[in-house]
């Protein structure tokens, strides 16, 4: 391995404690705002375990990716939350920019595509939050927040499931059998997950405005 990726794993290997901490403080205070405004949701977190990132080092540097500095890395810390709704995930979204202000984080959304409701959220400590004194420490540091609802995080996790046991070799064997099944698996989350998702979030409104009257 190369000295520049030694020299990352070495610094991340000193640091880990410090992701740790870190980590939990962006957790407890998003665990805040969603308690605080009523939402219904499971929240998780972890830090990548030094085998994990050196994996993750090896993969991006055979696709030419090349980290410079441990910093590059933005999903060292990660959190997931999942709301049962996603009207919720949307609306939680706006809250995130309405409440927590640049001053305090720094956010930027991404989608992934092929069906699969995710939001992708990188957010750090800003200057206002690092003055503090608890706080400082985690100057730098950054955390992937990964927003999604019920239904979509189900399916993902079974997706996951299947593939993530297949062998290199058996991949490469039946490239074409794997590809196609993928994209069957891709269909029916457009045409049924979408759906129920969609169903779903039509009842509940449907359910509030029976309430109301």
């Amino acid at each position: 391995m190369k000295s520049k990726n030694l020299s990352i794993l070495e610094e991340y290997n000193k640091k880990l404690p410090l992701y740790q901490d870190f980590c939990n403080a962006m957790q407890n205070l998003l665990s805040r705002l969603l308690a605080n405004n009523e939402y219904k949701y499971q929240i998780a977190s972890r830090i990548k375990s030094f085998d994990s990132l050196k994996q993750k080092i090896s993969r991006k540097a055979e696709k030419g990716i090349i980290y410079k500095k441990l910093e590059d890395i933005h999903d060292i810390a990660g959190i997931r939350i999942i709301f049962y709704l996603e009207n919720d995930k949307k609306k939680f979204i706006s809250d995130l920019y309405k409440e927590l202000t640049p001053q305090k984080l720094e956010l930027f959304e991404r989608n992934k595509e092929k069906g699969y409701m995710s939001t992708h959220v990188i957010a750090r400590f800003g200057p206002k939050r690092l003055i503090l004194g608890e706080y400082k420490k985690y100057k730098g540091l950054q955390c992937e927040i990964q927003l999604t609802s019920a239904l979509y995080h189900a399916w993902a996790e079974i997706e996951h499931d299947i593939f993530y046991k297949l062998s290199e070799k058996v991949i490469n064997n039946q490239q074409q059998t794997v590809n196609e099944l993928k994209r069957e698996l891709e269909e029916a989350m457009i045409n049924h997950i979408q759906k129920a998702s969609d169903l779903l979030e039509f009842v509940v409104e449907k359910v509030k405005n029976i309430k109301s009257n």
